[in-house]
């Protein structure tokens, strides 16, 4: 039986997958860890990345890393998207990496972390050959994949990160309707761009994958411990989302931390990446959207796997 391993450093959240095939193209999942680093604060103003981001971010690393060799040090193969794609001090971060904690990073374009994200999610989630809009929220960016099938149609990259977003628009909680509004009103703008790049064809089905999501639909259905079992394939509504969103935003930060399912981390990100899932949903005129917990981790092993 083979292992193999993989490390997604986003511009919020650094995830690590081990998984361990058990032939057939079945895996068995050792290891699947998250930690929030918030890599990408500040990148808007600084356009580079914070020393102690950076720190916090190699601290996980070389746990991550220890984790691996307690798992018989299997192939590893880490990427970086976002924040360190657009940093100025990105390479140099690699370096530290590889320096500090002996991982090897690959910091991958855009164009190659929406193929991998929609391979990692296509691997649990039937496409069924249908008009597909995909949606990666992340940090410092947001990705949209318009598919049919497994086969991509058109991609678009924003910079609709939620990291980025709060850090523009919301500074208040409770939050502040004027800035709300202001932050909706942007989304709405934004995302005719991207509907008017990714005109080919109406999607039949809209798919959310990452923390916002994940979160959306724990919230949904109070699923504490996380599970990602329970979480994979939720059908979120819009007015279930509207719910949601309604009630955080009139909650302090310190209220929201009391709901269980709320990651520690996320709860002033939760606004900026609810209000996107309803801005692609009004713009690409789907009511439900499917959460997808398989993404870029994933699609790393598989390509790797392709590769061998």
């Amino acid at each position: 039986m083979n292992k193999i391993a993989s490390i997604d450093i986003g511009s919020n959240t650094v995830r690590l997958l081990i998984l361990e095939s058990m032939g057939n193209e079945e895996f068995k999942v050792l290891t699947s860890k998250r930690e929030i680093t918030r890599l990408g604060e500040g990148m808007d103003t600084q356009g580079k990345l914070a020393d102690h981001r950076m720190q916090a971010t190699l601290n996980v690393l070389s746990g991550f890393r220890q984790i691996c060799r307690e798992n018989g040090n299997p192939p590893l193969f880490a990427v970086a998207t976002s924040a360190v794609r657009e940093a100025s001090n990105g390479e140099e971060f690699v370096g530290l990496a590889k320096k500090e904690t002996g991982v090897d990073i690959k910091i991958i374009p855009w164009e190659e972390e929406a193929r991998l994200t929609l391979e990692g999610v296509f691997w649990k989630l039937p496409h069924e050959n249908k008009k597909t809009i995909t949606l990666d929220i992340g940090g410092g960016s947001t990705e949209f994949i318009l598919s049919e099938g497994k086969n991509i149609k058109g991609f678009c990259s924003t910079s609709l990160g939620v990291v980025r977003l709060t850090e523009k628009f919301i500074t208040r909680h409770p939050v502040d309707e004027k800035e709300f509004l202001n932050l909706q009103n942007h989304l709405e703008s934004e995302l005719q761009v991207v509907k008017n790049k990714l005109s080919a064809f109406s999607p039949e089905r809209l798919i959310g994958t990452a923390g916002t999501v994940t979160t959306l639909a724990a919230l949904k259905d109070n699923v504490f411990p996380y599970d990602p079992e329970k979480i994979h394939g939720t059908a979120l509504s819009r007015e279930e989302t509207e719910s949601i969103l309604d009630d955080l935003k009139g909650k302090s930060l310190n209220q929201r931390l009391l709901l269980k399912p709320l990651e520690r981390g996320r709860e002033d990100l939760i606004i900026a990446g609810t209000a996107i899932v309803l801005a692609t949903m009004h713009a690409f005129g789907c009511d439900v959207l499917t959460v997808s917990e398989y993404s870029l981790r994933e699609g790393i092993i598989l390509k790797a796997l392709n590769n061998r």
